[in-house]
């Protein structure tokens, strides 16, 4: 005759059995899951892009061509202007330096970055200004003008203080690429911010100034011309037969 206490007991027991295993089971199988959903949202957080996009500057809307001292400038000669940068100008990132905290480094911003490299830009407005069309860089037979620029970043003198500074060399050669002229300029112009956007202010200001010198060189080296061809194209450099 079976015990119904023994028994009793023996039910219990075999229900929290089964109990702890199905505990168990729920654990081990929740385990990596958990693990799963953790990846996959650190996963999507590393994929999303950045809340924040950077602000894209250019030289703003196209200007007018410049006249020179005397009225004479680039206009009055067939010219092809094209500006030569080094390789640290080849990015779009708009450069500045700390000149109380080791100069010799130059820094980028990271949240600011220029339309395409400081020298397209430049070259672009240098055009508009002294009234070179695009077609005219590679137009035979025309006087080349290049600028050389080797500096074109925002200086910090202090936290608070910056200015932008330009330092080029312009070299004019005729169709021969004989050098006619050459002259090195210096434009500084002061930040209204000490922030990206002054920066960009004041660098534009310095491109435009720059456009101004030229236009003024150019018009002396005219003046000084006294109504010979500055440029000679390549049929006129050609010696005469006798």
């Amino acid at each position: 005759m079976r015990n119904p206490m023994l028994l009793t007991i023996f039910r219990h027991w075999a229900s929290l059995s089964i109990h702890r295993a199905i505990r168990r089971a729920i654990r081990r199988a929740a385990a990596p899951a958990g693990a799963l959903a953790a990846i996959a949202l650190l996963a999507g957080c590393a994929a999303s892009p950045s809340a924040v996009q950077p602000t894209v500057y250019d030289f703003g809307l196209p200007v007018s061509a410049l006249a020179g001292q005397g009225g004479t400038g680039a206009e009055a000669m067939s010219l092809a202007v094209d500006v030569d940068t080094p390789p640290w100008f080849d990015s779009p990132g708009i450069g500045y330096r700390l000149a109380y905290d080791d100069p010799l480094k130059r820094r980028e911003y990271v949240d600011s970055r220029w339309a395409a490299n400081p020298g397209q830009l430049l070259t672009q407005r240098l055009r508009q200004q002294l009234g070179v069309p695009d077609a005219a860089a590679s137009a035979a037979g025309a006087c080349a003008l290049r600028v050389e620029l080797q500096e074109f970043s925002q200086v910090f003198d202090s936290p608070q203080h910056s200015r932008a500074l330009l330092q080029a060399t312009a070299i004019l050669t005729d169709a021969t690429r004989r050098v006619i002229a050459e002259r090195r300029f210096v434009t500084e112009k002061n930040a209204a911010t000490p922030d990206a956007r002054g920066g960009v202010g004041a660098l534009v200001e310095a491109g435009n100034a720059l456009g101004q010198q030229l236009a003024d060189w150019l018009g002396a080296l005219n003046a000084q011309s006294a109504g010979r061809s500055l440029c000679r194209t390549a049929e006129t450099a050609k010696p005469r037969r006798h």
